[in-house]
């Protein structure tokens, strides 16, 4: 084990393949202590594998998980807090509008936020849907006759 240590005197920086082989031989305590004995207690601390190690802890935080409400932005957030206060259909979507009288002086009122809305009208006796663009001003006639209008909504 002299000629390790020898070595080890000899050479400006250890190599790790040579202090492994001291630490396989002599134990690890041993080792340590003849480093520390010679004043080369940098090594006895430093090395891997030689002498104790710092474990570093960070406290956990057990917190609860933020609410879906808090993580939300913009419209999204809107319709969570609508339906909180029991709208369950924020935008009209899950029942159509019923047609109305439809005449000129008494159209249809579609709701809008904007000035202008996509209209789709089932008109009677055919199968498909005829879709008008409906802006804000005069009623606006369909291809069956019907009247419908632009009402101002507020956002939501």
């Amino acid at each position: 084990m002299s000629s390790y240590i020898s070595r080890l005197l000899r050479t400006p920086a250890a190599s790790k393949r040579l202090i492994s082989q001291l630490t396989e031989r002599g134990g690890k305590n041993r080792f340590s202590l003849l480093l520390q004995r010679l004043g080369l207690g940098k090594w006895a601390n430093g090395v891997s594998g030689v002498g104790p190690r710092a474990i570093s802890t960070t406290p956990v935080c057990k917190a609860e998980m933020a609410d879906d409400i808090e993580l939300a932005t913009g419209i999204a957030k809107r319709e969570m807090l609508l339906r909180e206060q029991g709208c369950s259909d924020p935008w009209s979507m899950v029942k159509g509008i019923r047609r109305g009288a439809g005449r000129e002086n008494d159209p249809t009122p579609i709701p809008s936020a904007f000035d202008g809305r996509l209209v789709g009208c089932v008109c009677l006796g055919d199968r498909f849907v005829k879709w008008m663009w409906l802006e804000k001003g005069n009623p606006k006639r369909c291809e069956c006759g019907h009247y419908f209008v632009l009402k101002k909504v507020p956002p939501v």
